[in-house]
């Protein structure tokens, strides 16, 4: 079964509904006996409290998490803006003092501490070459500045998603250095689909009995990992495919090419 590493602030969410720049989403989102309470809001929505009005800033799919009562607009942008909290992977550019400086496919390279690893010390830190790739965190975005990142766990992970904090030599942790398997690129928009619990690709690949591992950064960067490189390459191909398919495409086109796969592996 596949093992994912994911950004959990999506977890529980459903859409609602299709959304325009502009649209007044007081109705949907205003409970009458909210009072002046002020709602939770994700990206791309807009709240006036003078005039108690939730109004979209981008078009996208209007999503709504009934544990924590939070709405939010997920759309399908071309370029990556960091956000602090988001999950991301990056690629090691280069070492500039005492810090990395990796791609995170945004406006700006990404600052990662060499000791920002859990259990890392001045004697006893990684060593990354450029061009490993590492699943962070943002800890500061600002606009005047590059972003920074981390590989170390929020707090008691509770509020890091059930983040796990384990000592970065144990390569047992939520962030830090991925190995082997391949990254590939893929929107934001699908990005953010495969976060959600009981993603139609993911699940299916699962129950094909395939053993794998992913990690999806919120920027568009996808990493396999499987048992075959056979099957990670027919993993990465399937992920990008179901941008543009159906539930019921999605399955039946994981089905078919899992058992093509494995007919091809059988008679070579």
């Amino acid at each position: 079964m596949g093992q994912s590493r994911q950004d959990n602030h999506l977890e529980g969410a459903a859409p609602i509904a299709v959304v325009l720049p502009g649209d007044d989403l007081t109705s949907r989102i205003l409970s009458p006996d909210a009072k002046n309470r002020p709602p939770k809001l994700g990206t791309g929505l807009y709240y006036d409290a003078s005039a108690r009005t939730v109004t979209a800033m981008v078009a996208g799919r209007l999503y709504h998490r009934p544990e924590t009562s939070t709405y939010m607009v997920l759309n399908n942008t071309r370029r990556y803006v960091p956000r602090v909290g988001d999950r991301v992977l990056g690629i090691v550019e280069e070492t500039a003092g005492e810090y990395y400086r990796l791609n995170i496919h945004g406006p700006h390279p990404a600052l990662l501490h060499n000791l920002s690893f859990e259990g890392a010390t001045k004697r006893n830190r990684p060593y990354l070459a450029p061009g490993a790739l590492l699943y962070c965190r943002v800890i500061s975005s600002d606009r005047e500045m590059d972003p920074e990142v981390s590989c170390k766990v929020a707090g008691d992970g509770i509020a890091d998603g059930g983040a796990r904090r384990r000592d970065w030599m144990t390569d047992e942790g939520t962030y830090g250095e991925l190995k082997g398997g391949t990254c590939t690129r893929v929107s934001l928009g699908l990005a953010r689909e495969l976060l959600l619990p009981g993603n139609v690709v993911l699940d299916a690949l699962g129950k094909q009995g395939l053993s794998f591992e992913v990690a999806i950064g919120v920027n568009g960067i996808v990493w396999v990992h499987s048992e075959k490189p056979e099957y990670t390459v027919l993993i990465g191909n399937t992920i990008k495919n179901s941008e543009v398919m159906t539930p019921a495409q999605v399955r039946g086109m994981v089905a078919k090419l899992v058992k093509a796969q494995r007919s091809e592996m059988l008679g070579a």
